[in-house]
């Protein structure tokens, strides 16, 4: 039974890879740390609305490939390298201030990876940083400790389980050889826009494509707050304010 599910979930990815339409290519190479890293983004793609189905790569020595996508809803996602990829991959989930959300090493007796949110590790809509590494390249905190548990179990979806948990990414741990070429398969993923972690500069708070009292209500519940990529901060300064109700109220109605 083990090795019929297995083979189902091959076929079904190698299916979704000849089928897949929106594709994004990395451009150069995409930085290592939230500050570098590279906007998922493709000419006529609207921010969190147009689907992207794969990420496409190629892994330098000691590299780390970070990527900005949106996920509108944390149940519909996953991304994997499994029957996409040929050696041994890593996959991480960041927010966008850099604090760990889930990863996985080795995926159901394989050296590829999937992250999803089976383990309810996502807090919910938003823009999120993914990365992809070769196997034994880890992100540490400023004082270079751990965000994940290193012996924590490798075949596991985990969230952020290191003594680092609660610090962003500050560098990468470990050496590793040059690779080649990488497929990232997506599900529930979605381009962004050129305001990247600031996606929510249109006044829709919670991502669901209409402007309307909610998303007034959320600029309201959080008015006086601070700190980066606020979702209610619609006008990406930092602050929840006047500034906010007002981008919100003069984009009410649209989308709806």
């Amino acid at each position: 039974m083990q090795r019929l599910l297995w083979t189902l979930v091959v076929v079904n990815i190698s299916w979704a890879l000849a089928t897949a339409q929106n594709i994004y290519q990395e451009r150069d190479d995409a930085g290592d740390l939230p500050r570098t890293a590279q906007l998922v983004q493709s000419a006529g793609a609207q921010g969190c609305q147009t689907p992207v189905d794969q990420i496409q790569g190629t892994m330098g020595e000691n590299d780390v490939d970070m990527y900005v996508i949106c996920i509108t809803n944390p149940a519909a996602f996953s991304a994997t390298t499994v029957g996409a990829t040929g050696w041994d991959t890593q996959l991480w989930l960041f927010r966008c201030d850099g604090r760990g959300v889930v990863f996985n090493d080795d995926f159901g007796g394989s050296i590829q990876s999937r992250i999803d949110n089976s383990t309810n590790c996502l807090p919910g809509a938003g823009i999120y940083l993914l990365a992809i590494t070769r196997y034994n390249r880890f992100p540490v905190s400023a004082e270079g400790q751990p965000l994940w548990d290193p012996l924590g179990d490798p075949n596991a979806i985990r969230c952020a389980d290191g003594i680092r948990a609660d610090q962003p990414v500050a560098a990468w741990s470990g050496i590793t050889l040059a690779e080649g070429s990488y497929t990232i398969q997506l599900t529930g993923a979605f381009f962004v826009n050129e305001n990247g972690c600031c996606v929510t500069a249109s006044g829709d708070v919670n991502l669901d494509g209409c402007i309307d009292d909610t998303d007034l209500l959320r600029v309201l519940f959080a008015f006086g707050n601070e700190g980066n990529f606020l979702p209610e901060d619609v006008t990406c300064d930092g602050v929840v304010n006047d500034s906010d109700l007002l981008r919100v109220l003069f984009s009410f109605g649209q989308g709806c």
